[in-house]
């Protein structure tokens, strides 16, 4: 019980008082810095919406393909990237997610028209889809399993640090200087994390001779999603349902059919459905899916809601977003040392709870006023209702996130990309959804008002699945006692 098989051979276990080196915390350093960077792209643009359609001379139908195309694009690699990370080791993978990353950062801020933003913003995803696999993997390899958890657990206040970064930066950025400034943000990040990463990364990760990648699969899936995609933007274009709309819808759910017969056959595939047969696996999944697409997908129209709803500026758009990424860290932290008290149910549906409240709240339209002898105003307001729900996406963030990983710990890197898959997936359809709705409003600040009031019922659906995945840690704390101070596991 005292190692541990990872990587290309079995390392000591060090345990869990033994101090860590000075190139375990440069290593953990180099891979949050590359998740982080993820994290900032992806609010930063949340931000830019607006100004991106006038500088483009584009309507949102087209602009929102920017998210869902990058989405889409990160639900693909996700799945593949845990593979390319077991086959071609962590480093060689970590190391080319970056260079892609970097460069198409660069196309991003030079593009003419919004056809190639969406494509240069593909293959962003595609680099940034690779980090938290190849991320997990790298950790796996350098940590012991008594420390690995809580370096992984870390991880989650990358993401709501990046959310807090990325909105306020960005928006002061396009204020100043433009909406093609915010992709350069991540160009000397990128040089120097491949720079340090090429010297101190460890070229861990199992070497196969079989290097079998499920193209068929990617291509199907992604087929399936696209079509589905298309059919929603034709309809957004023309608020008439034509046939366009039948046909592309009848080919994305065919090639999704195909997809699903395609996995069941082939000998290595994209998905292992072997495991979705499973119902702990397939309500953990369906948790990510309808998660992602509940509450994901919204949370990139904010800004757009405060600008055309409230008339704020992209600074102020991108500041209301900050107490709640303060708040997701602050729970996700406090959250994870609970576990070990509150098991994985309870965190979960409290946030699902406290999510939909502040989804309510927010739907509103209110303004700012009074409240016990204090004005304030209409960013103060919107940035508290918007803290509820980071309270909850916090407090179910690290449950969530164990509950699933946990069913499998020895295939962290698979289950944390097939996980993402279902995620991101959701997300995909969810942000799809909300721009065709969207394209149908002339005041677009009323139609996501609208849209808030649904989601602060429709998020509830998230709740069932919650009972069917195990509770673990408290299965475990039933058959032994467990201290009060254990180190978190993974947090989310």
């Amino acid at each position: 019980m005292g190692q541990t098989s990872v990587g290309t051979g079995v390392l000591e276990d060090p345990g869990a008082l033994e101090p860590l080196t000075v190139k375990q915390v440069v290593i953990f350093v180099v891979v949050a810095m590359a998740l982080l960077m993820s994290s900032i792209d992806g609010t930063i643009v949340a931000v830019g919406l607006p100004n991106m359609m006038a500088g483009l001379k584009t309507n949102l139908v087209w602009i929102g393909w920017v998210i869902t195309g990058y989405s889409l694009a990160q639900t693909i690699i996700m799945p593949m990237a845990g593979k390319f990370s077991d086959d071609f080791g962590r480093k060689t993978l970590f190391l080319g997610s970056v260079v892609l990353f970097t460069a198409s950062s660069f196309l991003c801020a030079i593009t003419p028209n919004v056809y190639l933003l969406i494509f240069f913003r593909v293959l962003q995803a595609i680099g940034g889809g690779a980090f938290m696999p190849s991320a997990a993997g790298i950790v796996s390899d350098v940590y012991g399993p008594k420390r690995r958890g809580t370096a992984i657990g870390l991880f989650g206040s990358v993401f709501p640090i990046g959310g807090i970064i990325g909105p306020n930066l960005g928006g002061w950025v396009i204020d100043h200087f433009g909406w093609r400034a915010i992709f350069s943000v991540n160009l000397p990040i990128g040089v120097v994390l491949l720079i340090v990463g090429i010297f101190i990364l460890p070229s861990g990760g199992r070497i196969h001779t079989a290097r079998s990648i499920d193209l068929v699969g990617a291509a199907s899936f992604a087929s399936g999603i696209v079509g589905l995609m298309v059919a929603m933007t034709v309809w957004g274009n023309d608020v008439n349902f034509s046939g366009q709309v039948v046909v592309w819808t009848v080919v994305g759910l065919a090639a999704l059919v195909f997809f699903v017969w395609h996995v069941s056959r082939t000998r290595e595939p994209m998905i292992e459905l072997r495991l979705l047969k499973q119902r702990e696996f397939f309500a953990a999944n369906l948790y990510a899916f309808l998660y992602g697409g509940l509450v994901f997908g919204f949370f990139s129209f904010i800004p757009l809601y405060a600008i055309d709803k409230y008339g704020m500026s992209a600074t102020d758009a991108g500041f209301i977003l900050t107490p709640r990424g303060v708040a997701m860290i602050l729970l996700s932290v406090l959250g994870s040392f609970l576990l070990v008290r509150t098991g994985y149910r309870l965190p979960m549906i409290l946030g699902i709870v406290l999510i939909a409240i502040g989804l309510f709240l927010v739907s509103q339209g209110w303004h700012g006023g009074t409240l016990l002898g204090v004005h304030f105003g209409d960013v103060a307001m919107l940035s508290g209702l918007l803290a509820i729900t980071g309270l909850g996406v916090g407090i179910a963030g690290p449950a969530s996130t164990n509950a699933a990983l946990e069913l499998m710990p020895e295939a962290i890197a698979r289950i944390t990309g097939l996980r993402g898959m279902f995620m991101t997936t959701g997300g995909v359809l969810g942000t799809a959804t909300i721009v065709l709705i969207l394209a149908h409003y002339q005041n677009q600040g009323l139609g996501m008002q609208n849209i808030l009031h649904g989601l602060a019922f429709l998020v509830l659906l998230v709740i069932p699945p919650v009972f069917l995945i195990p509770d673990t840690i408290r299965q475990r704390r039933g058959a032994r006692a467990l201290p009060v101070h254990d180190e978190p596991l993974f947090i989310e």
